[in-house]
């Protein structure tokens, strides 16, 4: 099987230039944890998922544990404040990159080696410009194989 045969597309990007407010929206509208990050061109240049709002990056909105970002030990200016900073705050900022990348026509096993080998949790699979053409989680290669036990 080629990473083509499992990918989920079309797949959502994102400007590198966006707010994590837009990001975070996009994220939630579309029920994903991931965004890829596009260049003015739609060329990849990073990818962004739900725990990189959380990493400690030296970016005071991510430097908030979960419980505080639901709101549990802030007041209301603590909250706003957060709000405030993921307005202002750039996807380019916080975003991996670069990023681990395949063709459409890549063997499954090149998508594992590198979810292995770099500890991610996405793949993203780009066109000869570089441009996302879809998205492969380790979810999507669980797919498979469990239509081969079923």
């Amino acid at each position: 099987m080629k990473a083509k045969d499992v990918m989920v597309s079309p797949v959502v990007t994102i400007s590198e230039e966006a707010s994590l407010e837009e990001a975070a929206r996009r994220m939630l509208e579309n029920h994903i944890g991931s965004l890829l990050v596009v260049d003015r061109e739609g060329r990849l240049v990073g990818i962004v998922t739900e725990t990189d709002f959380l990493k400690e990056r030296g970016i005071p909105f991510s430097t908030f544990r979960a419980p505080l970002l639901l709101g549990r030990f802030l007041d209301g200016d603590g909250l706003e404040r957060v709000f405030q900073e993921a307005r202002s705050t750039r996807v380019s900022e916080i975003m991996t990159h670069p990023v681990h990348a395949v063709r459409p026509e890549a063997p499954l096993r090149e998508v594992l080696d590198l979810m292995l080998t770099y500890d991610i949790n996405h793949v993203p699979v780009v066109d000869e410009e570089g441009r996302p053409v879809g998205i492969i989680s380790r979810f999507d290669l669980l797919r498979p194989l469990m239509e081969k036990l079923a």
